[in-house]
Protein backbone atom coordinates (compact mmCIF):
# COMPACT_ATOMS: atom_id res chain seq x y z
CA UNK A 1 0.00 0.00 0.00
CA UNK A 2 2.77 2.34 0.04
CA UNK A 3 3.06 3.19 -3.25
CA UNK A 4 -0.72 4.10 -3.35
CA UNK A 5 0.41 6.60 -0.45
CA UNK A 6 3.04 8.11 -2.59
CA UNK A 7 0.91 8.68 -5.33
CA UNK A 8 -1.64 10.00 -3.37
CA UNK A 9 1.50 12.50 -1.92
CA UNK A 10 2.22 13.54 -5.33
CA UNK A 11 -1.21 14.27 -6.63
CA UNK A 12 -1.75 16.42 -3.74
CA UNK A 13 1.82 18.56 -4.26
CA UNK A 14 2.38 19.37 -7.56
CA UNK A 15 6.12 20.24 -8.87
CA UNK A 16 6.80 23.89 -8.40
CA UNK A 17 7.12 25.51 -11.49
CA UNK A 18 10.83 27.15 -11.88
CA UNK A 19 13.03 28.39 -14.12
CA UNK A 20 14.93 26.30 -16.43
CA UNK A 21 18.32 27.14 -17.01
CA UNK A 22 19.89 27.84 -21.19
CA UNK A 23 22.61 30.33 -20.10
CA UNK A 24 25.09 31.49 -22.59
CA UNK A 25 28.68 30.99 -21.87
CA UNK A 26 29.62 34.58 -22.32
CA UNK A 27 30.54 37.72 -19.60
CA UNK A 28 27.79 39.90 -20.96
CA UNK A 29 24.59 41.30 -19.72
CA UNK A 30 21.62 40.40 -21.27
CA UNK A 31 18.39 43.43 -21.51
CA UNK A 32 16.24 41.85 -24.21
CA UNK A 33 14.38 38.50 -25.09
CA UNK A 34 12.07 37.85 -28.27
CA UNK A 35 10.18 34.48 -28.03
CA UNK A 36 9.01 32.92 -31.60
CA UNK A 37 7.79 30.10 -30.04
CA UNK A 38 8.77 27.24 -27.59
CA UNK A 39 12.29 26.14 -29.66
CA UNK A 40 12.86 29.69 -30.78
CA UNK A 41 13.83 32.55 -29.37
CA UNK A 42 15.86 35.51 -29.20
CA UNK A 43 18.06 37.03 -26.36
CA UNK A 44 20.07 40.63 -26.47
CA UNK A 45 22.55 42.71 -24.40
CA UNK A 46 26.12 44.10 -23.86
CA UNK A 47 29.69 43.58 -25.63
CA UNK A 48 27.29 43.01 -29.02
CA UNK A 49 25.29 40.23 -27.97
CA UNK A 50 22.90 38.97 -30.06
CA UNK A 51 22.27 34.92 -29.56
CA UNK A 52 19.85 32.91 -30.68
CA UNK A 53 18.52 29.56 -30.45
CA UNK A 54 16.19 26.82 -32.51
CA UNK A 55 16.20 23.96 -30.21
CA UNK A 56 15.04 25.94 -26.92
CA UNK A 57 18.62 26.63 -25.76
CA UNK A 58 20.05 23.54 -25.77
CA UNK A 59 22.76 25.62 -28.14
CA UNK A 60 23.23 29.18 -29.39
CA UNK A 61 24.37 31.45 -32.40
CA UNK A 62 25.59 34.74 -32.26
CA UNK A 63 24.82 36.76 -34.93
CA UNK A 64 25.37 40.62 -35.01
CA UNK A 65 25.87 43.29 -37.69
CA UNK A 66 29.40 43.12 -39.01
CA UNK A 67 29.84 46.73 -37.15
CA UNK A 68 27.96 45.90 -34.43
CA UNK A 69 30.55 43.96 -32.09
CA UNK A 70 30.83 47.39 -29.26
CA UNK A 71 27.30 48.14 -29.31
CA UNK A 72 24.75 47.34 -26.57
CA UNK A 73 21.72 45.70 -28.24
CA UNK A 74 18.95 46.53 -25.11
CA UNK A 75 16.40 45.97 -27.56
CA UNK A 76 15.44 42.73 -29.96
CA UNK A 77 12.20 42.18 -31.66
CA UNK A 78 11.31 38.64 -33.62
CA UNK A 79 8.78 39.01 -36.22
CA UNK A 80 9.03 35.56 -37.28
CA UNK A 81 11.62 32.74 -37.52
CA UNK A 82 13.76 34.85 -40.19
CA UNK A 83 13.09 38.35 -39.19
CA UNK A 84 13.76 40.47 -36.66
CA UNK A 85 15.12 43.90 -35.54
CA UNK A 86 17.75 44.97 -33.62
CA UNK A 87 18.22 47.86 -31.89
CA UNK A 88 21.24 49.08 -29.87
CA UNK A 89 20.96 51.79 -26.47
CA UNK A 90 23.26 54.41 -26.28
CA UNK A 91 24.72 58.20 -27.06
CA UNK A 92 23.05 58.54 -30.67
CA UNK A 93 25.51 61.57 -31.45
CA UNK A 94 28.29 59.12 -30.59
CA UNK A 95 26.67 56.68 -33.28
CA UNK A 96 25.44 54.25 -30.80
CA UNK A 97 21.38 54.33 -31.72
CA UNK A 98 20.68 52.89 -34.39
CA UNK A 99 18.15 49.88 -35.85
CA UNK A 100 19.34 47.27 -37.99
CA UNK A 101 17.13 44.07 -39.21
CA UNK A 102 17.57 41.00 -41.10
CA UNK A 103 15.72 38.75 -43.12
CA UNK A 104 17.55 35.55 -43.49
CA UNK A 105 17.82 34.71 -39.25
CA UNK A 106 20.45 37.06 -39.08
CA UNK A 107 23.15 35.41 -41.23
CA UNK A 108 23.08 39.42 -43.24
CA UNK A 109 22.18 42.78 -41.55
CA UNK A 110 20.83 46.44 -42.88
CA UNK A 111 20.81 49.26 -40.84
CA UNK A 112 17.85 50.89 -41.26
CA UNK A 113 18.07 53.59 -38.88
CA UNK A 114 20.31 55.52 -37.28
CA UNK A 115 20.14 58.98 -35.42
CA UNK A 116 22.92 61.38 -34.32
CA UNK A 117 20.52 64.26 -32.95
CA UNK A 118 21.77 66.00 -30.00
CA UNK A 119 20.19 63.72 -26.54
CA UNK A 120 19.09 60.91 -28.69
CA UNK A 121 19.01 57.66 -26.65
CA UNK A 122 17.03 54.67 -28.05
CA UNK A 123 14.89 52.68 -25.30
CA UNK A 124 13.00 49.72 -26.20
CA UNK A 125 10.88 48.12 -29.59
CA UNK A 126 7.91 46.50 -29.88
CA UNK A 127 5.80 44.86 -33.05
CA UNK A 128 2.39 45.09 -32.87
CA UNK A 129 2.50 42.11 -36.06
CA UNK A 130 4.75 41.02 -39.06
CA UNK A 131 4.35 44.84 -40.26
CA UNK A 132 3.78 47.71 -37.27
CA UNK A 133 6.46 48.08 -35.02
CA UNK A 134 7.40 51.30 -33.00
CA UNK A 135 11.07 52.60 -31.06
CA UNK A 136 10.85 54.40 -28.39
CA UNK A 137 13.59 57.48 -27.23
CA UNK A 138 14.46 59.46 -24.09
CA UNK A 139 12.75 62.84 -24.75
CA UNK A 140 14.32 65.46 -26.43
CA UNK A 141 13.15 69.25 -26.58
CA UNK A 142 10.05 68.19 -24.08
CA UNK A 143 8.71 65.23 -26.09
CA UNK A 144 9.42 61.45 -26.17
CA UNK A 145 11.27 60.29 -29.44
CA UNK A 146 9.09 58.23 -31.02
CA UNK A 147 9.65 56.19 -34.35
CA UNK A 148 7.21 54.13 -36.27
CA UNK A 149 7.13 51.60 -39.34
CA UNK A 150 4.54 50.09 -41.62
CA UNK A 151 6.67 47.94 -43.61
CA UNK A 152 8.00 45.08 -41.23
CA UNK A 153 10.79 47.18 -40.19
CA UNK A 154 12.86 47.98 -43.35
CA UNK A 155 11.54 51.56 -43.15
CA UNK A 156 11.24 54.09 -40.15
CA UNK A 157 9.47 57.61 -39.35
CA UNK A 158 9.42 60.00 -36.67
CA UNK A 159 6.00 60.76 -35.55
CA UNK A 160 4.74 63.26 -32.55
CA UNK A 161 5.83 61.74 -29.02
CA UNK A 162 3.74 62.52 -25.86
CA UNK A 163 5.48 65.46 -24.22
CA UNK A 164 7.31 65.02 -21.50
CA UNK A 165 8.76 66.42 -17.77
CA UNK A 166 11.86 68.11 -17.00
CA UNK A 167 14.42 65.22 -15.86
CA UNK A 168 11.88 62.49 -17.39
CA UNK A 169 13.69 59.51 -19.45
CA UNK A 170 12.68 56.06 -20.00
CA UNK A 171 15.00 52.94 -18.53
CA UNK A 172 16.83 50.86 -21.30
CA UNK A 173 16.76 48.38 -18.87
CA UNK A 174 14.27 45.47 -19.90
CA UNK A 175 13.03 46.25 -23.62
CA UNK A 176 9.61 46.96 -22.01
CA UNK A 177 9.46 50.58 -21.44
CA UNK A 178 7.42 51.31 -24.75
CA UNK A 179 4.58 48.20 -25.04
CA UNK A 180 1.51 47.81 -26.93
CA UNK A 181 -2.13 46.35 -25.90
CA UNK A 182 -5.03 45.86 -28.03
CA UNK A 183 -6.02 47.62 -31.48
CA UNK A 184 -4.56 50.75 -31.13
CA UNK A 185 -3.10 50.81 -27.69
CA UNK A 186 0.38 52.33 -27.24
CA UNK A 187 2.19 52.74 -23.77
CA UNK A 188 5.14 54.31 -22.30
CA UNK A 189 6.37 53.95 -19.11
CA UNK A 190 9.16 56.32 -17.40
CA UNK A 191 10.92 57.87 -14.33
CA UNK A 192 13.08 60.70 -13.48
CA UNK A 193 10.79 62.09 -11.38
CA UNK A 194 8.86 62.06 -7.89
CA UNK A 195 6.60 59.53 -9.37
CA UNK A 196 7.14 57.29 -11.76
CA UNK A 197 4.83 58.01 -15.03
CA UNK A 198 3.12 56.46 -17.61
CA UNK A 199 1.09 57.65 -20.81
CA UNK A 200 -1.16 55.49 -22.91
CA UNK A 201 -2.67 56.52 -26.47
CA UNK A 202 -5.61 54.33 -27.98
CA UNK A 203 -4.52 55.72 -31.57
CA UNK A 204 -1.28 54.05 -32.18
CA UNK A 205 0.43 57.92 -31.10
CA UNK A 206 -2.31 60.31 -32.57
CA UNK A 207 -3.82 61.31 -28.94
CA UNK A 208 -2.24 60.76 -25.42
CA UNK A 209 -3.17 60.43 -21.68
CA UNK A 210 -0.20 60.60 -18.98
CA UNK A 211 -0.59 59.89 -15.14
CA UNK A 212 1.50 59.20 -12.24
CA UNK A 213 1.60 55.76 -10.91
CA UNK A 214 2.07 54.32 -7.38
CA UNK A 215 5.92 53.60 -7.78
CA UNK A 216 8.05 56.62 -6.79
CA UNK A 217 10.27 57.77 -8.37
CA UNK A 218 14.16 59.36 -9.00
CA UNK A 219 17.28 59.88 -11.45
CA UNK A 220 17.65 56.42 -10.33
CA UNK A 221 13.98 55.20 -9.89
CA UNK A 222 10.48 55.10 -11.25
CA UNK A 223 8.60 52.70 -13.91
CA UNK A 224 11.24 50.12 -15.95
CA UNK A 225 8.65 48.14 -17.71
CA UNK A 226 4.35 46.81 -18.24
CA UNK A 227 2.60 44.73 -19.77
CA UNK A 228 -0.99 45.71 -21.64
CA UNK A 229 -3.86 43.42 -19.96
CA UNK A 230 -6.12 44.15 -22.47
CA UNK A 231 -9.44 46.83 -22.16
CA UNK A 232 -7.32 49.88 -20.93
CA UNK A 233 -5.54 47.48 -18.17
CA UNK A 234 -1.78 47.33 -17.19
CA UNK A 235 0.61 46.08 -15.01
CA UNK A 236 3.52 48.07 -14.43
CA UNK A 237 7.05 47.62 -12.75
CA UNK A 238 9.71 49.53 -11.20
CA UNK A 239 11.40 50.26 -8.37
CA UNK A 240 15.05 52.20 -7.79
CA UNK A 241 18.65 49.86 -9.57
CA UNK A 242 20.82 52.10 -7.32
CA UNK A 243 19.19 50.46 -4.43
CA UNK A 244 17.59 47.31 -4.84
CA UNK A 245 15.98 46.88 -1.47
CA UNK A 246 14.29 50.42 -1.19
CA UNK A 247 11.22 49.81 0.29
CA UNK A 248 7.93 51.00 -1.73
CA UNK A 249 6.03 49.77 -4.44
CA UNK A 250 7.35 47.91 -7.29
CA UNK A 251 3.94 46.72 -8.76
CA UNK A 252 1.10 48.39 -9.56
CA UNK A 253 -2.42 47.01 -11.58
CA UNK A 254 -4.28 50.02 -13.45
CA UNK A 255 -7.88 49.17 -13.58
CA UNK A 256 -8.99 51.89 -15.49
CA UNK A 257 -7.12 55.16 -16.43
CA UNK A 258 -7.55 56.99 -13.29
CA UNK A 259 -7.58 53.61 -10.34
CA UNK A 260 -4.50 52.02 -9.63
CA UNK A 261 -4.05 48.88 -7.16
CA UNK A 262 -0.59 48.39 -5.89
CA UNK A 263 -0.59 44.83 -5.14
CA UNK A 264 3.11 44.83 -3.92
CA UNK A 265 2.82 42.31 -0.76
CA UNK A 266 5.54 39.46 -1.31
CA UNK A 267 7.20 41.30 -4.83
CA UNK A 268 10.49 41.92 -4.87
CA UNK A 269 11.82 45.65 -4.40
CA UNK A 270 13.30 46.39 -8.00
CA UNK A 271 11.24 44.79 -10.87
CA UNK A 272 12.01 44.94 -14.40
CA UNK A 273 9.85 43.29 -16.37
CA UNK A 274 7.08 41.45 -16.85
CA UNK A 275 5.09 39.22 -19.21
CA UNK A 276 2.65 37.20 -19.14
CA UNK A 277 2.17 33.12 -19.20
CA UNK A 278 -1.16 32.46 -20.32
CA UNK A 279 -5.09 33.62 -18.57
CA UNK A 280 -4.25 34.15 -15.53
CA UNK A 281 -0.31 33.92 -14.49
CA UNK A 282 1.63 36.84 -14.95
CA UNK A 283 5.66 36.58 -14.31
CA UNK A 284 7.12 39.47 -13.08
CA UNK A 285 11.36 39.73 -12.73
CA UNK A 286 14.18 41.57 -11.42
CA UNK A 287 17.88 41.45 -9.95
CA UNK A 288 16.24 40.27 -6.53
CA UNK A 289 13.81 37.89 -7.40
CA UNK A 290 10.59 36.11 -9.37
CA UNK A 291 7.05 37.36 -8.45
CA UNK A 292 4.17 35.35 -9.79
CA UNK A 293 0.50 36.17 -9.94
CA UNK A 294 -2.33 33.50 -11.18
CA UNK A 295 -4.91 36.15 -10.96
CA UNK A 296 -4.15 38.14 -13.61
CA UNK A 297 -2.02 40.66 -11.38
CA UNK A 298 -4.73 40.70 -8.29
CA UNK A 299 -1.80 39.79 -6.21
CA UNK A 300 1.34 38.42 -6.31
CA UNK A 301 4.04 36.00 -4.70
CA UNK A 302 7.68 35.77 -4.44
CA UNK A 303 8.77 32.57 -5.64
CA UNK A 304 12.47 32.30 -6.01
CA UNK A 305 15.58 34.87 -5.75
CA UNK A 306 16.81 34.32 -9.84
CA UNK A 307 18.18 37.46 -10.79
CA UNK A 308 17.22 38.53 -14.00
CA UNK A 309 16.28 42.17 -16.45
CA UNK A 310 14.19 41.51 -19.30
CA UNK A 311 11.19 38.76 -20.03
CA UNK A 312 9.19 37.85 -23.23
CA UNK A 313 6.51 35.50 -23.53
CA UNK A 314 4.67 33.45 -26.22
CA UNK A 315 2.15 31.10 -27.08
CA UNK A 316 2.95 29.92 -23.17
CA UNK A 317 6.75 30.39 -23.31
CA UNK A 318 8.34 32.89 -20.94
CA UNK A 319 12.21 33.88 -21.39
CA UNK A 320 14.22 35.88 -18.94
CA UNK A 321 17.30 36.94 -19.55
CA UNK A 322 20.21 39.01 -16.86
CA UNK A 323 23.72 39.40 -16.14
CA UNK A 324 26.18 36.84 -16.79
CA UNK A 325 25.20 35.11 -19.68
CA UNK A 326 21.78 33.91 -17.89
CA UNK A 327 19.42 32.70 -19.88
CA UNK A 328 15.67 30.95 -18.56
CA UNK A 329 12.73 29.16 -19.82
CA UNK A 330 9.79 28.89 -16.91
CA UNK A 331 9.20 25.45 -16.55
CA UNK A 332 5.69 24.54 -14.95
Amino acid sequence: MRWIALVATLLATPAQAAWKHVDLDADVTLRAVAVVDAQRFHVSGSKGTHAVTKDGGKTWRNSIPADGAALDFRGVAALDAKTAVLMSAGDGPAGLARLYRTADAGRTWTLVFETREKGSFLDAVAFRDARRGFVLGDPIDGRWFLLQTKDGGKTWARIPGPSAEPGEAAFAASNSALFLGPGRELWIVSGGLAQGRVARSRSDGAQWDSLDTPIAGSASAGVFGGLALGKGRAVVVGGDYKDELRAGVSLALLERFDMWTPPNEGAPRLLEGVGRLDVRTLIAVGPRGTAVSTDNGQSWKQVDEEAFHAIACRARTCVAAGGNGRVAVWAP
